[in-house]
């Protein structure tokens, strides 16, 4: 019933290629939760909301950051890319009631990564860069590792979108350089 009720509400939040993008993280995540022994409803409910809030203005963004996640988000306050996660983590609380600390968190965290993310946390952030619908000089690779060890996968993904922001000249969210770190240490 709530994975029915979240699609319905995502169509009319999203556009057709964002819904169609969702629908493919929400494939990769339920293929990697069997791989990885994760729930699937997990996923797929962590999946589906991810990019909720994604089409939400800066504006709106930002004031439900400042309202409530401001110490974590001041710094990228201006950037929807960042905060969309955050959102999307409040609308699962708050319009899906929504408790689980690991859905959220994977919701959340799932652009920037974060130390100590649960094996949802991974998937979904995951899942996100390698979905069917993405296709990009190394995610090939990225998908094969990830089969392989995921968390391997993700220091190759983590590592390629740190090199690709610094060339840009973009600021490099910290939680990621911090979560990249954490799975060198773990290896």
């Amino acid at each position: 019933m709530l994975l029915k009720e979240i699609r319905e509400n995502l169509k009319n939040k999203v556009s057709e290629k964002r819904y169609n993008h969702i629908l493919g993280v929400e494939e990769t995540a339920v293929k990697l939760a069997k791989r990885y022994g994760v729930k699937e409803e997990d996923a797929r409910i962590a999946a589906l909301l991810h990019d909720y809030a994604k089409q939400f203005s800066v504006y709106e963004m930002e004031k439900i950051c400042i309202e409530n996640f401001y110490e974590e988000t001041k710094d990228y306050i201006d950037q929807g890319e960042i905060l969309h996660g955050y959102v999307g983590a409040y609308i699962a609380e708050k319009e899906f009631n929504i408790i689980d600390k690991n859905i959220l968190d994977a919701i959340k965290y799932h652009t920037t990564g974060k130390r100590g993310l649960s094996i949802l946390g991974k998937i979904i952030y995951i899942a996100d860069s390698i979905e069917p619908g993405r296709d990009y000089p190394t995610v090939k690779i990225i998908r094969e590792a990830v089969e392989e060890d995921i968390n391997k996968g993700i220091i190759i993904e983590s590592s390629e979108k740190i090199k690709y922001l610094v060339d840009i000249g973009a600021k490099v969210h910290l939680y990621t350089v911090d979560m990249r770190n954490w799975l060198l240490e773990k290896k």
